[in-house]
């Protein structure tokens, strides 16, 4: 299997030690980005990934495809056009206290990158999946465009298309709602993530288990899921992670799956002691095309993905670092936390 991811590369500015935004005297600096994390994720699962995006031609630019290559990650298809990377900036919470983030990501290069600067022959040779995810079209014209041609190849080519479906409103900025793009886009992606909130909000389509005040299992999120199949006959499977909120440290993670014939509940997973919980979301969609790919039974490839999430929230940076015998030994195994000699 191998994955093109297509997104922004991002640079993470954390303020240490738990410190607010107001009290930063220095940052620690990690290389990001949700669809990077899904093809760095992945790469360490031994799938092949290659990322489409954009870079500076400068040591910032160099330094980050560095890290991407170090973990397996093909940068062959990232350009060096333009002059800024996008940045994000990280305060961490902690117990009843929650996280906050700052986007700087105005005019990076991505914004630069044209559909006619790819090769696009070049850039799906070998590849089995493209992943977007709604972050993207929401950057610029040219993101969105480059997004919808990748898209319009890869099913050209019988490739599988996943999306994870974010919503950053302050984001759409250049003159396009979300529901003039991302209908396009859905209409040839086969797997989905998303939430009843964020789908209504990107597709205009009416979910009315976003007014549930929470969400327990699949059978609440299917007749919505279902509607949202439908209109897209493309789609195969829409799935969810949920998460309950304790405090900042403190989520319990479960997932649900909806096929077209089919709901899909996985056990929980409580976690204490949350070490980052940024790119959870992400290692769960790597989880997730690598449990669907690999295992006959869906319910086993959900919980693969759920538990790929998991781990993830014990690692700092934005995205997992691991091996595949790490995460389905803690998928198998009873007793959580043992020290391996």
């Amino acid at each position: 299997m191998k994955v093109l991811s297509i997104g922004e590369l991002l640079m993470r500015m954390t303020v240490p030690d738990n410190k607010r935004f107001t009290q930063a005297e220095q940052f620690a600096m990690h290389v990001g980005g949700s669809e990077a994390n899904v093809a760095i994720a992945l790469s360490q699962l031994g799938w092949g990934a290659r990322m489409l995006s954009a870079l500076p031609d400068n040591d910032l630019g160099n330094h980050i495809c560095n890290v991407l290559r170090h973990f397996g990650v093909d940068t062959s298809e990232v350009a060096r056009i333009g002059s800024r990377i996008g940045l994000y900036f990280l305060e961490e919470g902690d117990a009843i206290r929650s996280s906050r983030i700052i986007y700087d990501r105005a005019h990076s290069s991505i914004n630069d990158f044209e559909v006619s600067a790819v090769d696009w022959d070049k850039a799906l040779e070998g590849v089995t999946h493209v992943h977007w995810s709604a972050i993207t079209p929401a950057l610029s014209k040219n993101a969105a465009e480059l997004c919808q041609y990748a898209v319009d190849k890869a099913n050209d080519k019988g490739i599988t298309v996943s999306c994870d479906l974010h919503y950053r409103k302050n984001l759409w900025a250049y003159g396009k709602e979300p529901r003039d793009v991302i209908p396009q886009l859905l209409e040839k992606s086969s797997i989905v993530l998303g939430d009843p909130s964020t789908i209504q909000a990107l597709t205009g389509l009416q979910m009315n288990s976003k007014e549930l005040e929470t969400i327990e299992n699949a059978q609440q999120l299917a007749d919505d899921y279902r509607t949202l199949m439908a209109h897209f006959p493309k789609m195969e499977c829409v799935s969810m992670l949920l998460r309950t909120i304790h405090n900042a440290n403190h989520h319990d993670l479960k997932s649900v799956m909806v096929t077209k014939g089919d709901v899909y509940n996985t056990k929980s997973i409580e976690l204490h002691n949350i070490i980052d919980r940024i790119g959870g979301g992400d290692a769960y969609m790597a989880g997730l095309l690598y449990g669907l790919s690999h295992y006959e039974n869906k319910l086993q490839g959900l919980e693969f993905a759920l538990t790929l999430s998991a781990l993830k929230h014990t690692i700092r940076g934005d995205y997992f670092t691991g091996k595949l015998e790490e995460v389905e030994q803690v998928m198998n195994t009873a007793q959580l936390g043992k020290i391996i000699r």
